[in-house]
């Protein structure tokens, strides 16, 4: 009877079929951290936009009431930004000048977000 050979090696197809699946499951792994990390930014940018909305109101002349221009000292940490650093959100007033420098009767503020679609708050939804 032949004698076996006693080397506790892998055969090239085992190693090779470990490897495949790790790539696998690194490429499942990445997939799903950046979904995850989008939706956390989308969680963030409605947040943000909530709380500019709750500044504005907040702030409001209550007679009137008119809407004042966001200001750095409506927030803790300055006027929210987009996690992304691509700036500061998109808002506009109506019932006073047609920039957005200048306060007015209504207000809509808007982000983007990645998911899809566009999340807006305002006095009048």
């Amino acid at each position: 009877m032949p004698k076996k050979s006693s080397n506790g090696g892998f055969t090239l197809i085992e190693l090779l079929i470990v490897i495949a699946i790790i790539a696998i499951l690194s490429v499942v792994g990445a997939v799903i951290y950046s979904g995850i990390q989008g939706r956390a930014r989308d969680s963030k940018r409605e947040a943000d936009i909530n709380a500019i909305s709750q500044a504005w109101e907040a702030n409001s002349a209550k007679e009137s009431p008119r809407y004042p221009i966001l200001a750095g000292s409506f927030f803790s940490n300055g006027i929210p930004m987009d996690p992304l650093n691509t700036g500061i959100y998109v808002y506009s007033f109506t019932g006073g000048a047609a920039n957005t420098t200048t306060a007015g009767d209504t207000y809509r503020a808007c982000a983007t977000l990645e998911v899809g679609g566009t999340y807006c708050r305002g006095n009048q939804q």
